[in-house]
């Protein structure tokens, strides 16, 4: 379910902010902060971007949505560049925060830092899969019959 791929990236960066708040470390808190705000412009873009394929081939699942490189490819370049700001690529909000939050969980314990350093690794696996299914590959004729 493309919803559900972009609710668990979220679920990270909420974790990653909880972490933030709760280290009780300026740096830490500047951290969140800057996750909070990017997280807020690329998951609201990645949720409408999945409304948008929904609307286009009325299903939800990762699957039967392939291929939108070739039907629209101003569609895809949105969506990999709000993917691409969701796995903290250079240029985003998210990768600020997120190299604050390794300096404070480093701080904190490094324990938490290996935890961190897989979690995001995971995230940014979903963004990735999620933008190559949806954009890349055969598309799926299929139709709904309603």
């Amino acid at each position: 379910d493309l919803k559900c791929l972009v609710a668990y990236s979220s679920v990270g960066h909420m974790s990653l902010v909880m972490l933030g708040c709760l280290s009780n470390i300026s740096m830490g808190v500047k951290g969140a902060l800057f996750i909070m705000v990017g997280h807020g412009l690329c998951s609201s873009g990645m949720f409408s971007l999945v409304n948008v394929f929904y609307n286009h081939s009325g299903y939800r699942n990762l699957y039967m949505n392939k291929g939108f490189l070739m039907k629209s490819p101003v569609l895809c370049l949105v969506g990999f560049l709000l993917c691409s700001s969701n796995m903290a690529a250079p240029p985003s909000l998210n990768l600020f925060g997120e190299v604050l939050m390794f300096v404070c969980s480093y701080l904190i314990s490094f324990c938490f830092l290996v935890l961190l350093m897989v979690m995001t690794i995971i995230s940014a696996v979903y963004s990735l899969h999620l933008y190559t299914t949806t954009c890349h590959g055969k598309s799926s004729e299929a139709k709904v019959s309603l």
